[in-house]
């Protein structure tokens, strides 16, 4: 069977449209970008961010005692931000960057990470990272820093509410500070029993 010069580029034209979209999708689901950077930050150029900028220890001050279910119900609030971040000192970026010791960091400082213009403005304007304002991005990422990459909320079946958010602060604050476990080595909740509803702290 002979297949018409039209018929022919129709399927040219819907195969370069579906590749396209193979080609777009992560992008547009989690923010990746296929290229990475050779930028590098030393010491002296983060203290020269940080210069005339009295910013406490944030891993100094005293967190609450939590017990091994309290850990792990935090792991579950940050699962979603775990696709794209690590947290220990050997971590590697992802979608996004590494976080270790993000609190009291500027902001894009991480090594080889190719931040999106936002972000860059965002270093070059003086911006530093307190638990405060990590809070205040995650309930809003976008209006706080318009054009930035990061995917989040995720767009279906994700609940947003202050406690979440409190939960994920509070897990960064624990997870990357310097000596801190690895992320791995926190459980993850069981699985729940047959009729129980999965753990949602915004319920």
């Amino acid at each position: 069977m002979s297949v018409s010069a039209t018929a022919k580029i129709n399927i040219v034209v819907m195969l370069g449209g579906l590749l396209a979209l193979a080609l777009y999708f992560p992008y547009l689901w989690f923010g990746v970008t296929p290229f990475g950077s050779d930028q590098e930050f030393s010491k002296a150029d983060i203290q020269s961010l940080l210069a005339d900028k009295d910013m406490p220890d944030f891993y100094a001050q005293s967190l609450p005692e939590r017990t091994e279910l309290e850990m792990s119900e935090m792991k579950a609030a940050y699962n979603w931000c775990r696709f794209c971040h690590t947290l220990d000192q050997e971590g590697h970026n992802r979608v996004g960057p590494n976080l270790y010791r993000i609190f009291g960091s500027p902001a894009a400082v991480v090594d080889h990470f190719p931040y999106s213009d936002s972000f860059i403005e965002l270093r070059e304007s003086g911006f530093v990272w307190t638990p405060d304002l990590m809070q205040a991005f995650i309930e809003d990422p976008h209006t706080m820093v318009p054009g930035n990459r990061m995917r989040y909320p995720p767009m279906i079946l994700y609940d947003m509410c202050d406690k979440r958010n409190q939960m994920i602060v509070e897990y960064l604050l624990h997870m990357t500070a310097p000596g801190a476990p690895s992320d791995e080595t926190i459980s993850p909740l069981p699985e729940p029993q047959e009729g129980e509803q999965p753990f949602n702290p915004c319920v």
